[in-house]
C-alpha cells in the first residue's frame, strides 16, 4: 500500500477546546464512556478493558452508565457526562444516526469524541476505533483457499464453497463479504461460491445451509460472517451427513469471525476450522493511545499502520485495526479476547 502523507486535520473548534481546558497533565483528561449494553460478554468485557487503559493513562473516570441498549438513554447519558465535566466521551453507538445529538452536542462542548466499533452518521468524531472488517474477511478467504488445497476437489476444479453473509446493510457484514468474496476469487477463480444473506441470524443461516447441502451434496467449505451462525449450521451438516471433524478428508471447511468464547471452543472440538478474532482489546489501548496524542497537540495521520489503517471518513479519520486468525495453533493464547472473559 502506497503511503499517504495526508493529515487529517482535527477541527479548529476541537483544537482550540484542547487548549483551552488547558489539560497540563493527564489527569485533566476526564471521560464519560457508554457501551452499547452490558448483557454480553463483548460489550462488557470492552468496557472494563477501556476503563483499564484509561485509568493506566492517569485520565479520570467521570462515568460509564449501561444505556442497556436504549439509543435514547445512550444519547441522555452521554450529554449528563458532558455536562459532567466529561471532556471526552467514548461510545459505542446503539445506532448510528440516533446517536449523532450526543455527537454534536460533544461538538459544541469542544469535548473530544471517540467511537469505538461503528462511527456515527453525523456531527465530527475526534476519531472512531474500529476493526478492518474487509481485512477480516480477506484473512477468512486466504485460510479457506489454503485449507481447500488439501483437498480432492482442488485439482480437479470442482471445489463449491458457501458463504453465509452478514447484514450487508450494516458496515461490518458489506466489509466483510467484499473482502472474503473478492479475495477468493483472486486465490481460488476456479471454486464456485454460492452467497446467501443471513441477517446476522441463526436461523437464516441455518435454512440457506440446508437448502444449498440438498442441492449441493459435495459442498466443500463454508464461511460464516459471524460465528453466531455455527452452531445451527453444525447440525445441518450433521443431519446431511457431513458431520466429519474439521481436518478430516471428508469434513466441510468452515471458517467464520468473531473470535468469541464459543467459537474459541467449537474451534477446540473440531467443530470450526478457525475463525478471525476481532481485534478488542486493542479497541481499549488504542483508543487511550489516541486520546494521549490529541491531547498533546497531536493529530491522527491518514494512512498504513503497522497494526492496521487510517481512513479518512465524512465524519472524522476511522482507525482500523488488523484482526487475528485463530486456528487450533492458537486458540489458547491469552491475548485473544474470546480467552479473557471471566479473567
Amino acid at each position: 500500500m502506497k503511503h499517504n502523507t495526508k493529515i487529517f486535520a482535527l477541527s479548529a473548534a476541537l483544537l482550540t477546546a484542547t487548549t483551552a481546558i488547558g489539560w497540563a497533565d493527564n489527569a485533566d483528561v476526564k471521560i464519560g464512556m457508554t457501551p452499547k449494553f452490558l448483557k454480553d460478554d463483548f460489550q462488557a468485557l470492552m468496557l472494563n478493558l477501556s476503563i483499564a487503559a484509561f485509568e493506566a493513562k492517569g485520565f479520570t473516570m467521570v462515568g460509564a452508565p449501561d444505556p442497556n441498549g436504549d439509543i435514547a438513554a445512550q444519547v441522555d447519558a452521554l450529554q449528563n457526562l458532558i455536562a459532567g465535566g466529561a471532556n471526552v466521551i467514548v461510545f459505542a453507538p446503539i445506532d448510528a444516526a440516533g446517536i449523532v445529538p450526543a455527537v454534536e452536542r460533544a461538538n459544541e462542548a469542544g469535548a473530544l469524541v471517540f467511537s469505538i466499533d461503528d462511527s456515527p452518521a453525523g456531527g465530527k468524531v475526534t476519531a472512531t476505533v474500529r476493526a478492518d472488517n474487509y481485512n477480516a474477511g480477506v484473512q477468512g478467504a486466504e485460510e479457506m483457499a489454503r485449507r481447500l488445497q488439501e483437498k480432492a476437489c482442488w485439482a480437479g476444479n470442482t471445489c463449491i464453497v458457501l458463504e453465509l453473509q452478514g447484514g450487508l446493510a450494516t458496515p461490518n457484514g458489506l466489509d466483510r463479504s467484499n473482502g472474503f468474496a473478492e479475495t477468493l476469487k483472486q486465490l481460488a477463480p476456479n471454486v464456485t461460491l454460492i452467497q446467501r444473506p443471513t441477517e446476522w441470524t441463526a436461523d437464516m443461516a441455518a435454512d440457506a445451509a440446508q437448502n444449498v447441502l440438498t442441492q449441493n451434496p459435495d459442498l466443500t467449505g463454508i464461511f460464516m460472517a459471524s460465528e453466531l451462525m455455527a452452531t445451527a449450521v453444525n447440525a445441518q451438516l450433521t443431519a446431511a451427513g457431513h458431520g466429519a471433524a474439521a481436518g478430516e478428508a471428508d469434513s466441510v471447511i468452515r471458517v467464520a469471525i468473531d473470535g468469541t468464547p464459543q467459537g474459541l471452543q467449537l474451534i477446540r472440538e473440531g467443530a470450526l476450522d478457525a475463525t478471525v478474532s476481532q481485534p478488542l482489546s486493542a479497541y481499549a489501548t488504542k483508543t487511550a493511545e489516541l486520546i494521549e496524542l490529541v491531547k498533546g497537540g497531536g493529530t491522527i495521520e491518514i494512512g498504513p499502520r503497522d497494526d492496521g489503517r487510517v481512513i479518512e471518513t465524512p465524519v472524522g479519520p476511522q482507525y482500523q485495526l488488523n484482526a487475528t486468525l485463530v486456528t487450533s495453533a492458537n486458540v489458547d493464547a491469552a491475548d485473544l479476547w474470546g480467552n479473557q472473559i471471566g479473567k
